[in-house]
């Protein structure tokens, strides 16, 4: 991961990503003007901050990234496995569609999600130029959506999965994830014994691997460049927002894609 520090906003970018041919940014909580728990880069809407902080931090963010807060395109995250493609920028009156990816090749689209322990999963196929989000929190996780994401770049754009790079943002890691036991069950059944591989157990309490789990899945989906941030979320309050570890009351933070025209 590169460290890129812009007028008081901090963000990271991917190494195995052309910065030459794509323009790509996982900003840190660092540089916005929200208060109390979502201090500071919040661009959680729904969470309780002050709407017109909100608004402030997206339009603080995108000049930093250099783009039209306009060009945007962003979703409704329900943690479910559904793909959208993004030919246009979201109109600004249209309302979010619930969706966990979004994909495009359009120069003129910005995607936009955000995140506070799920895995940002960040996509690039270098050959058809297209770029893409996935948000991977334990259910989507859970039903593959990672694979989605590969699948609907090779069903829309004729992409092959070998030439995918796909980077894996700061989430919360495996040591500070306790989950249920149902869900421990939910994914043995889902993947059967190769599940064992993304559990460890403390206190007899399982935690969940999501970057084992995601990488798994990736792999069995055909893709071979995989970066890991290695960036734990819960871990590292002071940069990146985390709800378990602030107790559900805490702001998201953001991460952008765009291809470079």
């Amino acid at each position: 991961m590169i460290e890129h520090n812009d007028n008081g906003l901090r963000y990271y970018s991917f190494e195995s990503i052309p910065a030459n041919r794509v323009e790509h940014g996982l900003y840190t909580r660092l540089g916005g003007q929200s208060q109390g728990p979502y201090q500071a880069l919040n661009l959680g809407g729904t969470v309780g901050d002050r709407p017109e902080d909100v608004l402030a931090n997206h339009q603080r963010l995108f000049e930093s990234f250099g783009r039209p807060f306009e060009s945007r395109f962003d979703v409704w995250q329900v943690h479910g496995k559904t793909m959208l493609t993004a030919d246009q920028p979201r109109p600004q009156n249209q309302k979010h569609q619930p969706a966990d990816g979004i994909f495009t090749d359009n120069p003129e689209v910005t995607l936009l999600m955000r995140f506070a322990d799920c895995v940002p999963l960040v996509y690039y196929d270098p050959t058809n130029c297209v770029v893409g989000l996935v948000h991977a929190g334990w259910q989507g996780t859970l039903q593959q959506v990672a694979a989605e994401g590969v699948r609907l770049m090779q069903e829309k754009y004729d992409s092959n999965p070998k030439d995918l790079i796909v980077g894996i943002g700061p989430s919360i890691c495996g040591q500070c994830y306790q989950v249920r036991e149902d869900v421990y069950q939910q994914y043995l059944h889902a993947f059967g014994p190769d599940a064992e591989a993304f559990f460890n157990r403390h206190e007899n309490s399982p935690y969940l691997d999501l970057w084992a789990a995601n990488t798994y899945t990736l792999k069995q989906a055909g893709v071979q460049q995989i970066e890991n941030a290695n960036l734990c979320t819960a871990e590292h309050v002071d940069e990146w927002y985390s709800y378990r570890k602030e107790k559900g009351v805490t702001g998201r933070f953001g991460v952008v894609i765009a291809l470079k025209a």
